[in-house]
């Protein structure tokens, strides 16, 4: 049974480190920043490798790099910002006439 170490620490950091990257780079300015991707895949590959090793998935490795995705996604598609919510400049879409 394998146990949580620095060296399977170091590897989750890396790996999260990089799909962080890559879902920033996909995701763009229509989630969070791409620091933020970076950021919260680091974290979440750690959470996602412990969780691994908890349930048995082998060294928590392939279940980091497998539940990290949709973690991501996720993250992202709740915080969404489009440029209209962010100046203000939002038009209601509804014209309250008054008689």
């Amino acid at each position: 049974m394998e146990i949580l170490n620095a060296t399977n620490i170091y590897w989750f950091t890396s790996a999260g480190l990089l799909i962080g990257f890559i879902i920033g780079l996909i995701i763009g300015n229509e989630g969070m920043s791409v620091t933020a991707n970076i950021i919260w895949g680091a974290v979440g590959a750690n959470i996602m490798g412990m969780i691994g090793i908890w349930m048995g998935f082998g060294d928590g490795l392939w279940f980091m790099f497998i539940s990290l995705w949709p973690f991501l996604f996720l993250f992202n598609v709740f915080h969404q910002h489009h440029i209209e919510d962010l100046t203000g400049e939002m038009e209601h879409p509804v014209k309250i006439i008054r008689k």
